[in-house]
């Protein structure tokens, strides 16, 4: 198939403009693979490196032949100026087609599979006077093998995420076994307390995020004290704030959890503007 307009559309199988996979592939029959979604506006693709670097752990944690990322930054660019506008860019890489079984056959070649969607309509007042959460049943299982990656298996979220359906809450809490606070069921925590951030150890389980990585390097540039930790539930109730943020919502505060309204932060506000800042350079 030529790469002309008329045969672009919005997801590409291994380099090809179709909507077609194998149903063999481990992805698909396993969750076999990892993931990324990027944000880009007007073509341009936001923090691409970072994405790249956590997708190449991903692949060597799961010892997942790395595809061609040039390939795939070439095809990804040429989707998103296609699209046109703002969006959300979704990558997967999967083991590639098997035979049945859990065994990894010995010669495998890797899939990979670029989807273009629309921009997600958040509501202005998420991002000014935060967001209403809750805590989920669903607990995050602890496996030090799969922790910080981007893994297609993402049962615990899709079960935590179905817990409720009520409008006013944007988002939910997910703890592990033993009770610590790991994340949401699509960002990362932290926790403002004295002036310092806090945001949970993520040894046992749990997503390490683009945009938690970023907010760490923005507060020790800042010389604010940040603190990797394992976080108790109850202690959020004690905080002076928390906030939530992931590649596409940037930074929701939280305004309430359960019966506990938290007042708007200084900090997060400063936190915020830096994040920005950093954006409009990126776009430049």
């Amino acid at each position: 198939m030529r790469n002309n307009k008329k045969n672009i559309g919005t997801i590409c199988v291994n380099g090809i403009f179709d909507k077609k996979i194998a149903i063999t592939d481990r992805g698909f029959q396993f969750g076999d693979g990892v993931f990324e979604t990027i944000a880009f506006s007007e073509g341009e693709l936001e923090f691409w490196n970072e994405h790249m670097s956590r997708l190449k752990k991903g692949c060597k944690a799961l010892a997942i032949s790395l595809p061609d990322l040039k390939r795939i930054f070439s095809k990804a660019k040429v989707m998103c100026k296609f699209f046109g506008g703002r969006g959300v860019l979704k990558i997967i890489v999967s083991r590639g087609v098997g035979e049945r079984g859990y065994k990894i056959p010995e010669k495998i070649t890797p899939s990979w599979v670029i989807s273009a969607h629309p921009w997600p309509d958040f509501p202005n007042f998420y991002f000014d006077r935060g967001v209403n959460v809750r805590k989920c049943k669903t607990i995050i299982s602890r496996q030090s093998s799969l922790s910080r990656i981007k893994h297609l298996n993402r049962l615990e979220q899709v079960l935590a995420r179905s817990e409720w359906k009520t409008k006013n809450i944007a988002e939910g809490l997910m703890c592990d076994s033993k009770g610590y606070v790991i994340e949401g069921t699509m960002s990362n925590i932290f926790m403002v307390k004295s002036n310092a951030l806090y945001t949970p150890n993520l040894d046992f389980c749990g997503i390490e995020g683009i945009m938690r990585n970023i907010i760490i390097n923005i507060a020790r540039r800042k010389r604010i004290p940040i603190f990797i930790k394992n976080i108790r539930y109850n202690e959020l109730f004690r905080a002076d704030g928390l906030f939530l943020v992931n590649s596409l919502i940037g930074i929701w505060p939280i305004r309430q959890l359960e019966s506990k309204i938290y007042q708007a932060i200084d900090l997060t506000k400063e936190i915020t503007t830096s994040l920005e800042e950093i954006r409009i350079i990126k776009r430049s």
